[in-house]
């Protein structure tokens, strides 16, 4: 791989980590406005008491370097404390803060895809052997492109920019140009393999932006008729919080003082 392939790659990586971190403040941050606002005829110490284990484990994984281990807290601890709020809580929380804990769930469950990819592509410089390297760089570019597929609605824009750089790196370096005349078949056949879903992340890209396009173009009887299909296969409620969150991390960030 060439510098600028790798340079790619540490950068997606990079973003990919401080906008989890956005994501988990957010979090934290939704969970002690909700305390501190008077919704609800909850005894408030009772939720005092319930809110601070939750914002407890939510510090430790914000504050943990590992990026494994920051999954290993979310699944083994946050999950079934916040699991237990929900049922404790369910008669008097609004129905919007049970949309909002339902899709940070499904957001962090596409983050920690994503992480395995990126994991299997970054791991990949470090690999000697140049087959396993490509298939490496194959396995993940091709999480990356099924992610894509499925929930592209989730991906913010710079993530998606990091994403198709990634994909343009791979098409343009030189080293991964596939040359049957002096590659064996296998190496020649990753590669193509490679450049092909390189490709596909690419249209998949131009595909979403251009839905997007269309979908603001006028209110016409098929356009209304695209966009309640696509609230009835995507979840439209959780779709619209989920590509409105970076503004809100943003905000919370500058209130907070924090640099994301």
């Amino acid at each position: 791989m060439t510098v600028t392939t790798e340079n790619s790659i540490q950068a997606l990586l990079s973003s990919s980590e401080e906008m989890m971190l956005g994501e988990l403040s957010l979090i934290k941050h939704t969970l002690e406005k909700l305390f501190e606002s008077d919704e609800a005829q909850i005894p408030k110490e009772e939720l005092s008491n319930d809110l601070f284990k939750i914002v407890d484990v939510l510090e430790r994984i914000i504050e943990t370097k590992s990026t494994l281990e920051k999954f290993k807290i979310y699944y083994n601890e946050y999950q079934p404390i916040l699991s237990d709020f929900k049922v404790k809580y369910s008669d008097f929380l609004a129905t919007d803060k049970f949309i909002f804990f339902e899709a940070t769930e499904k957001i962090m469950d596409v983050w920690r895809e994503l992480f395995i990819a990126l994991d299997v592509i970054s791991s990949a410089h470090e690999e000697e052997d140049k087959e396993r390297q490509y298939e490496s760089l194959y396995t993940g570019i091709a999480k990356l492109s099924e992610l894509l597929e499925q929930y592209i609605l989730y991906f913010p824009q710079d993530l998606i920019d990091a994403v198709k750089n990634i994909a343009l790196a791979f098409l343009k370096d030189p080293k991964l140009k596939p040359d049957l005349t002096n590659q064996n078949q296998s190496v020649f056949s990753c590669l193509i393999g490679l450049k092909n879903t390189a490709k596909a992340v690419l249209w998949e890209i131009a595909e979403n932006r251009t839905k997007n396009e269309k979908s603001h173009l006028s209110d016409s009887p098929s356009n209304i008729n695209f966009t309640r299909e696509m609230q009835i296969q995507k979840n439209q409620t959780a779709m619209d919080w989920a590509k409105s969150r970076l503004e809100k991390i943003e905000s919370i960030a500058k209130e907070k003082g924090w640099s994301l």
